[in-house]
């Protein structure tokens, strides 16, 4: 567990970003900036006298507007989101209570693979419970549905725990059905996870399994959403770039065809290439994982996955031949 000491660029990006003090303050419809708008400001502001968000607390309003050439809504807006500073302390430590840590992109606890992967789309925000060292460590993201059935249980256990064996962490999204299998699963075999929420951060860190594991530096918990968030269907949309992003490539295990959050994320990785896709291909899959693999996917045979002498490092040597430049992404696993 770290500390919440940040520093000033990040407490200006909390206030301007973050609804992270909104109950504390005196108007409900104040809105932080959206990633976007922040991405116009944050490239002005490297250019201008200011120079860094920290400029904020040390310069006027009318030094915004000029130097940064935002409208005067815009501008008000950052000036009374800025006035909320006096409750970011309480709020900072209450979350520090419930085992929760903040990081913005301007500390080094932030994970670099986020930026790397997604540049202006990386969460400006991020809350955490567990070692920020996990981070660094390669992770393979299992992902799939919610009503996943037995043969799809069993086949995200069986990676699950090659994962760990091999000491590969699982990068999960925490939901229902396979994400949970995947995570627990890793978790009572020695591994490691990172789990990326989508909601109820606060809810989560209450169960004293998950506790444990983070204490033992084992879990780690992130969220670019505020701890307590309810559930929201783009937010976790939104999330499975988060999952894929911080993976070193993902594993498809059951998905439904053009629905649904797994499908989604699937579709946006294909497209945008942050990591190689693998997909669980066998006589009994379901008609998502098919057409996963007809927009490119590598297809994962389960006879090898189950096949206890093969290591996860061979089965995905075995299966590259659908893309085999991707392959480049998987020397961690390599000797």
């Amino acid at each position: 567990m770290i500390d919440n000491l940040l520093n000033d660029d990040s407490k200006a990006i909390l206030l301007i970003c973050s609804d992270i003090v909104a109950k504390y303050g005196k108007n409900n419809n104040l809105k932080p900036l959206t990633i976007a708008e922040w991405n116009k400001i944050s490239k002005k502001l490297l250019d201008s006298p200011m120079k860094s968000p920290k400029a904020f607390f040390d310069t006027t309003a009318d030094e915004w507007r000029i130097h940064l050439d935002i409208s005067e809504d815009v501008t008000k807006r950052i000036e009374d989101l800025l006035k909320q500073s006096a409750y970011l302390g309480f709020e900072l430590e209450r979350l520090a209570s419930m085992g929760i840590w903040v990081t913005t992109r301007a500390e080094k606890t932030y994970p670099a693979a986020l930026k790397s992967k997604l540049k202006y789309k990386s969460p400006v925000v991020l809350y955490c419970s567990g070692d920020p060292n996990l981070f660094e460590e390669d992770g393979i993201a299992i992902v799939g549905s919610r009503n996943v059935d037995d043969d799809g249980m069993n086949f995200a256990k069986v990676i699950a725990r090659k994962c760990a064996n091999e000491g590969v962490a699982v990068i999960s999204g925490g939901a229902k059905g396979v994400d949970t299998i995947a995570q627990m699963t890793a978790l009572s075999s020695g591994g490691t996870v990172i789990s990326v929420l989508a909601n109820s951060m606060g809810k989560v860190l209450k169960e004293k399994e998950l506790r444990d594991a983070i204490i033992e530096n084992k879990l780690l918990i992130v969220s670019p959403f505020n701890p307590d968030s309810t559930f929201k269907i783009y937010n976790a949309m939104d999330r499975n770039k988060y999952i894929y992003a911080l993976s070193k490539g993902a594993v498809v295990v059951s998905s439904d065809y053009n629905k649904g959050g797994t499908w989604n994320g699937a579709t946006e990785n294909l497209k945008n290439g942050w990591v190689p896709l693998y997909v669980r291909n066998g006589s009994n899959v379901p008609q998502g994982n098919r057409e996963l693999i007809k927009k490119g996917a590598i297809p994962l045979d389960e006879n090898m996955v189950y096949d206890e002498e093969r290591k996860l490092k061979d089965i995905l040597t075995c299966n590259k031949q659908e893309k085999p430049e991707q392959m480049s992404l998987f020397r961690f696993l390599e000797p």
